[in-house]
């Protein structure tokens, strides 16, 4: 595994801060999930709304938890992401499900700091992995594996969207 330290960006933004998302960053975090999206070329995939983001994140049964990372007053950046059990580990694991820097910002280290906070919070709840998934043509993949990242090359991603589900249900087998 390479070392830590040549993941380090050799500048790290000193004006951004990494905090926990709060309910008021619900309008930033969907503007943030919505670019990310677009960069994807998928922005139609996008139907969450900011409501849903303060429901599932801030509610009595949150879904997710979220770090925003603020520039000047100003979020930047977001990972969110969720627990989950490793059945193999039998311990739980957290996953990064969306991992974004505005443009002004990037190359910055400020994906690195909020990655490393998503680390940090895995490691003091004796979680036994961090993933994440990261499209092919995103170019911070190396980025994640100079952190020590491992591409697992014998697992497939696969998503049933919503009129799938509903069909998969509807199986009288």
């Amino acid at each position: 595994m390479p070392a830590l330290a040549t993941a380090v960006p050799l500048q790290l933004s000193t004006s951004v801060t990494v905090r926990e998302a709060k309910p008021d960053d619900a309008e930033a975090m969907l503007r943030m999930v919505q670019a990310l999206a677009e960069y994807q070329g998928i922005r139609q995939r996008v139907s969450v709304t900011a409501d849903d983001f303060r429901r599932d994140g801030f509610g009595p049964e949150r879904k997710f938890e979220a770090l925003i990372a603020d520039r000047k007053g100003q979020p930047v950046g977001l990972a969110l992401f969720q627990t989950f059990y490793e059945s193999w580990e039998g311990a739980t694991a957290l996953q990064i499900t969306d991992l974004f820097v505005d443009e002004a910002v990037r190359g910055t280290g400020v994906g690195f700091r909020l990655v490393r906070e998503v680390g940090r919070v895995a490691k003091n709840r004796g979680c036994a992995s961090l993933q994440l998934n990261v499209v092919h043509a995103n170019p911070s993949r190396a980025s994640f594996d100079r952190i020590g990242f491992v591409h697992q090359d014998d697992l497939l991603h696969y998503r049933l969207d919503a009129q799938g589900l509903r069909e998969l249900a509807e199986i009288d087998r």
